[in-house]
């Protein structure tokens, strides 16, 4: 898997700002914490990831097929529906805003990343100046958030990462000052909330990877305090500052949370018996991510909160 939202997926959506402030203290209320979880397999699949889901409950992923192939996927109340870019080898949704547009990424022919904006069927390429066009490298979209605003990282020709901001075209460039420059390092944004705030990591030179979230210029660092130094990671963040990631713990199985303002809740899927990973979170506190069966297999999941 590419990245994880996405981060990583990147692999791995909000509401307009009145109403986002109305779903705050229910947001807020439900940061992840004892609910009914659902199972998302896409028939027929091999493999199943969910990655994001917005307001209205549509849940966004994509899923590698028996023959090896990945193709996006929109999960409608169980109805699904596949996506897959126009002459692309591999496709990976991410997030759907709640107006019904789609971004994520493709791979090409020659194994290069570009971020994609899908509008009813109509595809419109993401390229982040200064991707490098070669395999394993190019542009990965995390998410497009209620205003328009687009947020992913590239990967340049030296395989450095760089996070950015993408306003309608105009890009935006974030390098946290303490990320190494070599390949296999630099930073990543994994998402970006209707107020702006992001979530993310940076590689330092020594490899440790840290995770931040917040206001670009004012990021705060977060570490799951049940992790392994250096093992957390932040995948989404929701308009009332609820963030979702996950953590490796020393055997390498992975665990998901919920942060509200350094208020960690677990977020374990039963049926993970070998690991769970939090993607994405709705303004409704809706968490989805996958889990890993005894099997080794991977299944899309969504954890709706109690009420």
């Amino acid at each position: 898997m590419p990245l994880r939202t996405p981060y990583r997926l990147l692999l791995i959506a909000s509401a307009a700002p009145a109403l986002a402030l109305a779903l705050m203290p229910a947001a807020a209320s439900a940061a992840g914490g004892p609910g009914r979880y659902t199972t998302i397999d896409v028939p027929g699949a091999a493999d199943t990831v969910a990655v994001g889901v917005n307001d209205q409950g549509v849940v966004s992923g994509f899923y590698t097929d028996s023959s090896g192939s990945n193709h996006g996927y929109i999960d409608r109340d169980g109805t699904l529906t596949t996506v897959d870019v126009p002459g692309a080898a591999a496709t990976f949704a991410t997030v759907m805003n709640d107006f019904g547009v789609l971004v994520g990424y493709s791979i090409d022919s020659s194994g290069d990343a570009h971020g994609f904006i899908d509008r009813d069927g109509r595809f419109t390429a993401v390229n982040a100046p200064g991707a490098g066009p070669a395999s394993g490298q190019g542009t990965f979209v995390a998410n497009m958030n209620n205003l328009g605003v687009i947020a992913g990282f590239y990967i340049d020709a030296s395989g450095v990462q760089h996070g950015f901001i993408d306003r309608h075209g105009g890009f935006t460039t974030i390098n946290e000052p303490k990320a190494g420059t070599a390949s296999g390092q630099g930073t990543n944004v994994g998402y970006i909330n209707d107020l702006g705030q992001v979530t993310g990591s940076y590689t330092e030179s020594n490899n440790n990877t840290v995770a931040f979230a917040g206001p670009p210029g004012r990021l705060s660092t977060v570490s799951d305090p049940l992790a392994p130094a250096f093992s957390t990671l932040t995948a989404a963040i929701n308009d009332a500052g609820v963030v979702a990631g996950e953590y490796f713990d020393a055997s390498e199985v992975v665990h998901g949370f919920t942060d509200l303002r350094g208020t960690f809740t677990p977020v374990e899927d039963p049926a993970g018996t070998e690991g769970t990973d939090v993607t994405g979170i709705s303004n409704l506190g809706v968490v989805v991510g996958f889990y890993i069966d005894s099997s080794g297999s991977t299944h899309g999941f969504e954890l709706s909160p109690a009420r």
